[in-house]
């Protein structure tokens, strides 16, 4: 019974402190967090544009912050002013992200100190990016022997169709098989689809993707998306409503301690160790 006494003198003895000091329990952190928000509007804003890609390869969000994507737009955006490259590039890399969603659609949010900032980095990061996209300069002259081949393939399997169809008129949905081709027309028909296909295929190839690969141009957005001010305001509220209940309960405990002559004395120590010469009178 005694201990429970003791608990409940305890309990009465903290609520009676918290009303004691109610005043400033509840004036200070309502100070601490109008003070907050109005250092949330003095701190600098960011804003977020945001873009939509057609369905692009895994390795497109590595490519995002790479340095073939990043160093076209530090010169032009001159990063590097007073900065190294690595530098730089962190630094720009910190304002891309870049993920490809579950309908494969690659989405890029580019985040400046202006909304007219965000949406021009934005744009040129997407430029950058399409330009990667090119080939080489030796897989470019690959493929444009391919290109080659493949025009020069699809013409003459044209030029024999037509040779076949001008003699066999009539017989085009009957198998006919060619001695000077070894095959059907059928099969001619799909390697002329084959070739065909190439001959479409392989110049986009070789200029990469264009701006029509973007379904969503860089927005310009309207709201800033840091410094999260009401957020900031809670948080110091909390935060200096905890600070002040514990200093009003250390406080108070510190003026107990001194009824009790050990404590006085402990006191005394903790007062010499922080450099104070004598007891406050």
């Amino acid at each position: 019974m005694e201990n429970n006494e003791q608990v409940g003198v305890s309990v009465l003895d903290l609520l009676l402190v918290v009303a004691e000091n109610l005043k400033l329990l509840v004036l200070g952190p309502l100070v601490v967090g109008v003070l907050a928000l109005l250092a949330g509007f003095a701190l600098p804003q960011s804003f977020t544009s945001q873009a939509i890609l057609v369905s692009a390869p895994a390795q497109a969000v590595t490519m995002m912050t790479s340095p073939l994507v990043l160093d076209p737009v530090i010169k032009i955006l001159n990063f590097t002013d007073g900065i190294s490259i690595d530098a730089a590039r962190a630094k720009l890399a910190g304002q891309i992200k870049a993920v490809i969603g579950k309908d494969a659609l690659l989405r890029i949010d580019v985040t400046a100190k202006t909304p007219t900032e965000a949406q021009k980095n934005a744009n040129l990061i997407i430029d950058a990016y399409l330009k990667s996209t090119a080939p080489g300069e030796l897989d470019r002259a690959d493929l444009e022997k391919r290109l080659t081949y493949a025009k020069t393939s699809l013409e003459s399997v044209r030029k024999l169709i037509e040779r076949i169809t001008s003699n066999g008129a009539g017989m085009l949905n009957k198998p006919i098989t060619l001695g000077e081709a070894g095959t059907s027309v059928v099969a001619l028909g799909e390697l002329q689809a084959r070739y065909l296909g190439e001959v479409l295929s392989i110049p986009r190839t070789i200029q990469g993707l264009s701006r029509d690969a973007v379904i969503q141009p860089p927005t310009l957005p309207t709201e800033a998306v840091a410094p999260k001010k009401g957020l900031i305001a809670i948080l110091s509220t909390l935060a200096g409503g905890f600070v002040l209940l514990m200093w009003v309960f250390i406080r108070k405990a510190w003026a107990n301690a001194q009824q009790d002559p050990m404590s006085l004395k402990k006191q005394a120590r903790l007062r010499t160790a922080l450099g104070f010469k004598s007891l406050p009178r």
